[in-house]
């Protein structure tokens, strides 16, 4: 029982630096601003998967470049930032297609995206 939960432990931390170092490696970003200027949204695309592109998005402070907030996402039609009128949160919404939202910051960010931008 207790080399099982090692060998998934193992993986899960594998895991883990292959996705942190995909992160590092990110490319194609599409920066967007919000109305206030206050904060800035950043898709990234991390890695592919056929027609299927990962992506890590970020929520900055504008002015002092400081990254407030990470999540990771999936989407087959790209991943444009878009912040709701009211500044409440970010979408990283599907470039194409239905509009669907694939990934979702809060503002201000909770302690789990908040954490994540802590962390490679």
């Amino acid at each position: 029982m207790i080399f099982i939960v090692v060998m998934v432990a193992g993986l899960s931390v594998l895991q883990y630096i292959c996705d942190m170092r995909a992160r590092v490696r990110a490319h194609e970003c599409i920066s967007v601003t919000s109305q206030s200027g206050i904060y800035r949204a950043q898709s990234c695309v991390t890695n592919m998967d056929g027609n299927v592109a990962f992506y890590v998005g970020k929520l900055y402070d504008a002015h002092s470049g400081k990254v407030l907030a990470r999540t990771d996402f999936d989407s087959m039609d790209g991943g444009l930032p878009e912040f709701l009128p009211d500044e409440s949160a970010v979408i990283f919404r599907r470039g194409e297609g239905d509009g669907s939202g694939t990934g979702f910051i809060d503002i201000p960010p909770d302690w789990r995206a908040r954490l994540k931008a802590k962390i490679p």
